[in-house]
């Protein structure tokens, strides 16, 4: 449940977070955060699935509008990579350096699925680690029955844990789960089933390997918009430190600052909308609704993404996991993990990769009383 704007890999899961999707609202499309305070083991079990549904992995609509979405960071990347091979062309001498680099950044997209590219990018960006043999155990049980459920091969995933004291699990990559060692230790075995079923939905919709493969491509992309946001920092902190020693008023400072910010904001409107209207009168009438959508990115993929968790809650359902997963939001909201007020707030909840808990539930609530 990853965000291709977002600083570090995506996960599926991310953390009930795939390049990496989580079911808290918080959370990079696929990691599952529970609350740190342990589930109740006194629970009943809920009813073990009625029977292997035989799933197949398939790519959804959310994963195919997250690729469609993220093909201008791509093209932008393409053009970074483009010019660091022009570069190493002009440093070197060599005219073939450029077209090598930027052939070599295209087909590394393939490179990061290889199962041990898996593996490596797991433990590294994730800190994960194998299970020991009675952690594996327990996961493994709780694996089996989810698989046992859908009907499909548990084998072809790796299974990790982290150490960390949070309940989180992740689905990233295109054939790996991490479970954080805590979630292993403090949840019931239906409870885990059910955060490991949600994360398989991850995986069997794509979002996993639709979220690293975004992620990925547009990694050149954001790492020049962090150095550059890192200069214009660097310039603002100057500037800010200029005003406050030649005014001796730091309120001023402030007020200026605002004025040019908004100087600029109102200066590149007024140009993009310029620009529109030449465009549509020069006959390009597909140009403003394209750079429409280019602005509106940062609100459709956090947008894409909570489609893709109630997809993944709708999988975990489907294969029998519906009420287990209903005790642990519960158990999440009782603990004040979904904080109403964040939600309440327009830009926080436009631009969350995860819906309210409460919202979840309601969900998940309506199939199962359509789907008893």
């Amino acid at each position: 449940m990853s965000d291709p704007h977002q600083a570090g890999p995506p996960r599926a899961g991310e953390p009930l977070a795939g390049a990496a999707t989580h079911i808290r609202p918080s959370g990079p499309p696929g990691s599952f955060e529970p609350p740190d305070t342990a589930s109740s083991n006194a629970r009943r079990p809920a009813a073990p699935p009625a029977g292997p549904q035989r799933r197949r992995r398939s790519v959804d609509t959310s994963t195919l509008a997250s690729l469609a979405l993220a093909l201008p960071w791509a093209l932008y990347s393409l053009l970074v990579v483009g010019f660091v091979g022009l570069a190493a062309a002009a440093a070197t001498g060599v005219d073939a350096v450029a077209p090598l680099t930027v052939a070599g950044w295209l087909l590394s997209g393939v490179l990061v699925f290889y199962r041990r590219t898996e593996i490596v990018l797991t433990r590294i960006f994730l800190r994960a680690r194998r299970p020991t043999p009675s952690e594996r155990e327990r996961l493994e049980n709780a694996w089996r029955d989810v698989h046992a459920a859908a009907g499909t091969d548990g084998a072809k995933y790796q299974l990790f844990v982290q150490d960390t004291d949070a309940l989180n699990a992740y689905a990233s990559s295109g054939h790996v789960v991490t479970v954080t060692r805590k979630a292993l230790d403090a949840m019931p075995h239906h409870h885990l089933a059910a955060v490991l079923a949600h994360e398989l939905g991850h995986h069997l919709g794509g979002h996993a390997w639709g979220n690293l493969l975004a992620y990925w491509y547009s990694l050149p992309a954001r790492l020049l918009n962090r150095a550059m946001r890192i200069v214009a920092s660097l310039f603002v902190r100057i500037f800010a430190v200029i005003f406050t020693i030649a005014a001796r008023l730091p309120l001023l400072t402030i007020v200026v600052a605002r004025i040019i910010t908004w100087t600029l904001l109102v200066f590149a409107g007024f140009v993009l909308v310029m620009l529109m209207i030449t465009a549509v009168q020069s006959g390009r009438a597909w140009a403003p609704p394209a750079l429409l959508v280019f602005l509106l990115t940062p609100v459709l993929l956090p947008w894409l993404a909570r489609r893709s968790e109630y997809r993944a809650d709708r999988i975990a359902a489907e294969l029998g996991y519906g009420h287990a997963l209903i005790e642990v939001f519960e158990d999440w909201l009782r603990q004040g993990m979904d904080d109403a007020r964040t939600h309440a707030v327009l830009r926080a909840r436009l631009l969350s990769t995860h819906p309210a808990l409460a919202a979840r539930i309601k969900k998940l609530d309506a199939y199962l009383r359509k789907n008893p």
